[in-house]
């Protein structure tokens, strides 16, 4: 087959073909039927594109003429595929574009509509690609509707991001973290939004929808499985589309190949290439003061936990030292200092780069407090309801805050200067700007032709322009596609806590302990939920922020089991790693959590049952290094009762070491247990291939377990020698674990250290302050 699309005129129209697919179109009603050629897997026979207009029957596409052209976009070089169909009728004519790439398993397609009518119409909804419910349309899977499981995305950071099955109910969460559409009701119907995946446990296949655009319209993917349904499309807000003029769709693209990790993988990568993706080179760390101290942050506890990390380089190899919320007068005055804070920002930013940390400062810019100065000068600044009375994005803080509106123009200004002040003014490099829904409120604007997507992003680009390109910016609160290109780092998940699950004081009260659920408000457990399911964001994307380590043992009610769990999760998405306790009142045991974590990893770790469950149990990630092949599996007993956790290996034998116990556990071929896991609680293994040869089994300086901190490995048979290249990632203080023969002796750096044994394994217990080379003599 040639390496090439190729493309020709089919029995009902014209086709695209690469090595992964094949799509087959009608030309009597534009629908479109793509096939996997690998086990010709064909979900349905037509989808469908169609436009509604607010208040008027759908527009379906009737005899279509068509066109074949080459095609080269950011996503690479292809064939593009044009439907055209003119509807005098209705006065509008339907386009629909599909592109087929040389190298790229997936299609992408878009919509696009002209109206020729003599008066403006208000678009309602742009359906890219959709079965209906009408014979072969419907959706052809092998197993029963109520078997399927749907990937949802969530339409902003916060939002639930899971798998449900087809007989499960969406998630419910109440605004702003639910969808922009009224949530779903009935059993098998789910709202997602960017991007959803449905899968079919029964074939193993999935098909994948999502937009690879997002600068107009909001994109949802909808699922009915009892009807058999899926609809990829675009909320347009009912913005008027003048005669003559055209309104396109975004591109959403569409997978079929492999699992639904792969598909996500490929979808991020598209995604991030099409919206010019920020994606930095190193992973931020840091310190951050909202988990301890909250609004009542004070200058002095700034400055205090910054000259403990000065004390503790070492132990704390961090960069970044970010006051979050409580030094602002108020929400939206915030060039205005409270009295917390008496020597002013400017000055508690030369402090931290003098201590050698990059100052990092919390804003919410898209939100206008009622009760601020900036509101009672400019309340034109903020989106309206239609009584004329502004809308209300959030009551916190115990006031009012209203959304910002990015179309105006002074609104735009004051965003732009505000952020100049902040990094050029001030001296802070990082920002994390918060509340972000607040700018894509529905509601009426300076600008009446503005979608939300629109005026978001117009937001974004000021704040940008203000920052300047070259520092770093974290979104929160944020909604996730439109945001790709603005963002440096992204909140991918609701607030941690320190507590596990929340509960209302009924619910504590309760004899019987509430279950998990899609629901639930922010948590440490639901930050974990979305950190491990939004996997595929991270180096894609943005680098992903999963918020803050909390390690402490007092204002907690987390066990010290939670704790190592949220460190596992954190430690293998590679995500952002912010600690937020108050550092010098740690323990040691609990400042050596935060230490294991730092630096953070290179990649995110992949849930391998990410289609099987909401909150998947088995996060692993695979470092095929020449010298130590390796890989990370992160096991988890989400239930709230102890059970048994089993590890399914890979073929052939590994040796394989745990973090948490510090335990070898020997040479095992087809599976291990784990027994009686403690509810919440996980378990960290490294796996290494066994070849009978001395080597690296584990280490425990770091949550890579050997990844980050042994950077080279050697054995000469001749002499016995294993050399290992320690390098000061993670703890001070750390045992290195080998096997494969008897360990004889060993030198740190030329100096002789002890030999132990443990479960079958030797080890060596050192501090390590510089890289420094051990090797362990193995006796013949």
């Amino acid at each position: 087959m040639p390496e090439s699309v190729s493309s020709g005129l089919g029995r009902n129209g014209p086709w695209l073909q690469n090595r992964w697919l094949r799509v087959e179109s009608r030309q009597d009603d534009g629908t479109i039927s793509p096939v996997a050629l690998a086990g010709a897997f064909r979900p349905t026979e037509r989808a469908a594109a169609y436009v509604e207009f607010a208040g008027e029957n759908p527009l379906l596409f009737e005899r279509c003429d068509y066109d074949l052209q080459p095609h080269e976009d950011a996503l690479g070089k292809g064939r593009r595929l044009s439907l055209v169909s003119t509807l005098p009728r209705q006065g509008a004519a339907l386009r629909r574009e599909v592109v087929l790439y040389d190298d790229h398993p997936f299609l992408v397609t878009r919509l696009g509509v002209t109206d020729r009518r003599s008066q403006p119409a208000p678009l309602a909804v742009l359906h890219a690609f959709a079965t209906r419910d009408e014979g072969r349309g419907r959706l052809q899977l092998t197993a029963a509707p109520a078997d399927w499981r749907f990937y949802r995305n969530g339409w902003m950071s916060w939002a639930p991001t899971m798998s449900f099955g087809g007989a499960e109910r969406d998630a419910r969460s109440g605004p702003p973290i639910h969808s922009p559409e009224q949530a779903q009701t009935e059993p098998g119907r789910f709202a997602a939004d960017d991007v959803g995946v449905l899968y079919d446990p029964t074939a193993g296949r999935a098909l994948l929808a999502g937009a690879v655009s997002a600068r107009d319209f909001i994109s949802q993917v909808y699922a009915d499985a009892p009807a058999r349904l899926i609809d990829a499309r675009n909320l347009c807000d009912a913005i008027p589309i003048a005669p003559g003029e055209t309104a396109w769709s975004e591109w959403f693209l569409v997978d079929l190949v492999g699992h639904p990790n792969d598909q996500l993988a490929r979808y991020g990568d598209a995604l991030g290439r099409m919206m010019g993706a920020r994606v930095p080179e190193k992973t931020p760390s840091g310190w951050c003061s909202w988990y301890y101290f909250y609004t009542t942050v004070a200058e002095d506890d700034v400055v205090r936990n910054l000259r403990f990390l000065e004390q503790h380089r070492r132990e704390l190899p961090v960069e970044t030292v970010q006051i979050d919320d409580g030094y602002q007068a108020d929400i939206g005055d915030w060039l205005t200092v409270n009295e917390k804070f008496p020597r002013g920002m400017q000055w508690l930013a030369s402090e931290i780069k003098r201590a050698g940390y990059m100052p990092g400062l919390w804003l919410a810019p898209f939100l206008l407090a009622g009760s601020s100065k900036t509101f009672a000068e400019h309340p034109d600044f903020v989106t309206r309801n239609d009584d004329g009375t502004p809308s209300l994005a959030i009551h916190n803080w115990e006031r009012q805050n209203y959304g910002l509106d990015a179309t105006h123009p002074g609104a735009l200004t004051w965003l732009e200067d505000l952020f100049r002040q902040v990094c050029d003014g001030w001296g802070y490099d990082y920002v994390k700007i918060d509340f972000l829904y607040g700018a894509a409120l529905a509601g009426r604007r300076h600008d009446p032709a503005a979608t939300r997507i629109r005026a978001y992003r117009a937001a974004l680009g000021a704040v940008r322009r203000g920052v300047g390109h070259h520092r770093f910016i974290l979104g929160c609160g944020s909604l996730m596609a439109p945001s790709v290109g603005y963002f440096d780092g992204n909140r991918i998940g609701p607030d941690c806590a320190p507590f596990w699950r929340f509960l209302t004081r009924e619910e504590r009260e309760s004899p019987t302990p509430k279950p998990r659920g899609p629901n639930d408000a922010l948590s440490s457990e639901s930050a974990m939920r979305n950190t491990i399911n939004r996997w595929w964001m991270h180096n894609r994307l943005w680098a992903n922020d999963p918020d803050c380590l909390l390690v402490r043992g007092d204002r907690t009610k987390m066990t010290l089991d939670e704790t190592r769990t949220m460190a596992t999760v954190i430690g293998l998405s590679g995500g952002m790693l912010l600690s937020s306790d108050d550092l010098d009142q740690l323990q040691p045991d609990r400042l050596d959590l935060i230490s294991l974590t730092l630096p953070t990893l290179p990649k995110s770790a992949i849930p391998m049952d990410l289609m099987q469950r909401d909150m998947p149990e088995r996060f692993e990630a695979a470092y095929d290094r020449d010298f130590d092949p390796v890989r990370l599996v992160g096991l988890f007993n989400f239930d709230d009762v102890t059970r048994d956790l089993t590890l399914e290996l890979p073929d052939g034998d590994w040796h394989v070491f745990e973090l948490w116990d510090e335990r070898y556990r020997g040479v095992c071929s087809g599976s291990l247990t784990f027994d009686l896991v403690a509810p919440h609680a996980a378990r960290l293994v490294a796996l290494r291939p066994a070849d009978g040869r001395p080597r690296l089994v584990g280490a425990t300086a770091h949550v890579g377990l050997g990844v980050l901190d042994v950077t080279a490995q050697t054995f000469d048979p001749v002499s016995g020698e294993l050399r290992l290249a320690l390098d000061l990632a993670g703890r001070r203080h750390r045992r290195i674990f080998v096997a494969g023969g008897e360990a004889a002796s060993a030198t740190l750096g030329g100096r002789a250290v002890s030999v132990g044994r443990s479960s079958g394994a030797a080890f060596v217990e050192v501090d390590v302050d510089t890289p420094s080379e051990l090797v362990i003599t193995f006796s013949s």
